[in-house]
């Protein structure tokens, strides 16, 4: 059987159309921010930034989180759990009620407002603050 041009290119049409598809709906939650989005109850906004809710425990949430989107930078403090990426800031942090809260936030926002948990240690996207801040003992002096 042989196919004529047409035959052929509207073959070509539907298999790149079937590939931009595909593509575009695993795009979905594409980022740590569509993956809370996603995966957990939104009620609102605090301080600014995103708020979500999760019956599950911070240390289940956490370890959801980061198996799907790696941080480049994490702290584990009794105050919560606090994740850094390129462009977002996520706090998981236990609630009295029980469950967890989630926040999702711009890092230089959620900087100023997590500072008592996470000064000189989050700086930029490349490492560690302490290093290019002369902060800590003998470091950038």
């Amino acid at each position: 059987m042989k196919l004529s041009c047409t035959g052929l290119l509207g073959i070509l049409v539907t298999v790149v159309a079937a590939i931009l598809l595909i593509g575009g709906l695993s795009s979905c939650g594409s980022s740590v921010k569509g993956y809370v989005k996603d995966h957990y109850d939104r009620v609102g906004t605090r301080n600014g930034a995103e708020l979500y809710r999760s019956k599950d425990r911070v240390d289940q949430v956490v370890k959801d989180i980061t198996g799907r989107w790696k941080p480049a930078d994490r702290i584990t403090d009794p105050g919560g759990v606090f994740l850094r990426y390129r462009d977002t800031f996520v706090a998981v942090r236990p609630r009295t009620a029980g469950g967890t809260d989630i926040e999702v936030d711009d890092p230089d926002r959620a900087y100023a407002h997590w500072y008592p948990f996470i000064g000189g240690w989050f700086g930029t996207y490349s490492g560690r603050g302490e290093g290019f801040r002369g902060g800590g003992p003998g470091s950038g002096k």
